[in-house]
């Protein structure tokens, strides 16, 4: 009797489920979209980025909590972004975006479809091409302000203490790390605030691992020699890293290092991972500005796009590259007439002693100057609205598959630049 019953039972389950599904089919819509590599390069691992408010225009019964995105019929892993756009009145003002990735051939045009599925919930488990992570000790002693024994654990978000100090033990790699399948980055989440490169000898996703056991921050971290997943391989000192965000005042560079506050945010998503911080009171001169800054990067990609937000048009942004000795700095033709510019240095700069590329992409109408100090090569902006966006990348000889010499590496600052110039177009 207990036999026919569960056979009743799962009989009678497999209906519901059918008959679920046969519902959500009936419901389901959808509309076309093209997406077009308007170039005569070919593009791999290009994200797609479909404008939200436009869809919902069009489409009004549209559910960004149940879409999916498909080519061919077949579903194509994609994520629901907001993406920082204004930052007024110490908030910020989002965009809303579908994106999802794709390679291109030259001037290729591409059909996928967009379906939806009105008052519903969907969750997706796409697999992880990108992640970010801020590790902080917990279970620990506080001595002489350092954060002795205890474990790392990930958060989300953190208030960073009044008192915390470089080298403190506080946080797993000193600061949040963000990385795609080509590389890891990272940056110091206290005084000195400069972004970071760790190399990858591996396409998988390795920052879960990274000083997981380095309890103890002392410069001899487990890290800064060769491991199976690769190293840190970038020396920062007092430069400016690679595209550390900074201020250009009265001719010299200031590093976010005074701040009244600071709030760091990781975010996490199939395609684009990043982190997000907030600076309030950021002391330069006389004065204190309010900082926001957006570090993404996206599946597929070497690159991290940098939005910054300042709470004032009258000051001047810059980034910049740090200096090694026997490197070659490159810069992009002064008469190109592109909208993309760029500046890297490429040569045996990498800590475990082999060639390393690195660059900053930036808008030409934002740029001011480029000059440079002892430390840094530098790029002044002006910001619009407050606003400056910009990449930063590195290329790493030793990684699957990479950039292995300075011509390889001058191409694709090249090709960046046009796809930069050209991105992906999308109509529906």
């Amino acid at each position: 009797m207990k036999t026919i019953t569960f056979a009743v039972s799962i009989c009678s389950l497999l209906f519901c489920n059918v008959a679920f599904l046969q519902e959500h089919a009936r419901q389901q819509q959808s509309f076309p979209i093209s997406a077009i590599n308007p170039t005569n390069i070919s593009r791999p691992n290009e994200t797609v980025e479909v404008d939200l408010e436009k869809i919902k225009v069009d489409f009004p019964s549209f559910n960004e909590n149940a879409f999916f995105v498909r080519q061919n019929g077949n579903e194509v892993p994609s994520q629901l972004l907001k993406e920082p756009e204004k930052f007024i009145g110490g908030k910020i003002e989002t965009v809303d975006k579908i994106i999802f990735v794709s390679s291109f051939s030259a001037n290729e045009e591409k059909k996928f479809e967009i379906d939806w599925i009105p008052d519903s919930i969907v969750d997706h488990q796409y697999p992880k091409m990108t992640q970010a992570s801020l590790g902080m000790k917990v279970d620990y002693k506080k001595v002489d302000g350092y954060y002795t024994g205890g474990r790392f654990v990930d958060v989300d978000s953190t208030t960073v203490p009044r008192d915390h100090f470089a080298h403190d033990a506080l946080f797993r790699i000193e600061g949040p790390g963000w990385e795609s399948d080509k590389i890891v980055y990272r940056f110091y989440l206290d005084s000195r605030n400069r972004n970071d490169i760790f190399g990858k000898k591996t396409h998988e996703l390795v920052l879960q691992k990274i000083g997981e056991n380095d309890l103890v921050s002392n410069s001899k971290e487990s890290y800064t020699e060769m491991l199976d997943w690769g190293m840190d391989i970038f020396k920062v000192g007092e430069s400016l890293g690679i595209g550390s965000i900074a201020m250009w005042n009265e001719s010299k560079v200031v590093t976010v290092s005074d701040v009244n506050n600071v709030v760091c945010q990781v975010f996490n998503g199939p395609i684009r991972s990043g982190v997000l911080t907030k600076y309030d009171g950021w002391k330069v001169g006389d004065r204190d500005y309010n900082l926001f800054s957006d570090l993404s990067i996206s599946a597929g990609s070497r690159l991290t796009e940098v939005r910054a937000f300042v709470s004032s048009d009258s000051v001047k942004l810059c980034t910049g590259l740090a200096k090694h000795e026997d490197c070659d700095l490159i810069k992009s033709s002064p008469e190109s007439k592109g909208k993309w510019a760029y500046i890297a240095l490429y040569g045996e700069q990498s800590l475990s002693g082999d060639h390393l590329g690195i660059a900053v992409f930036y808008r030409t109408n934002d740029e001011l100057e480029s000059t440079e100090d002892a430390t840094s090569e530098i790029v002044v902006f002006r910001p619009v609205e407050g606003r400056v966006t910009y990449y930063f990348g590195a290329a790493w000889e030793s990684e699957p598959d990479g950039i292995k010499n300075q011509k390889e590496f001058r191409q694709y600052l090249e090709e960046t630049i046009i796809d930069l110039d050209n991105p992906i177009q999308v109509m529906f």
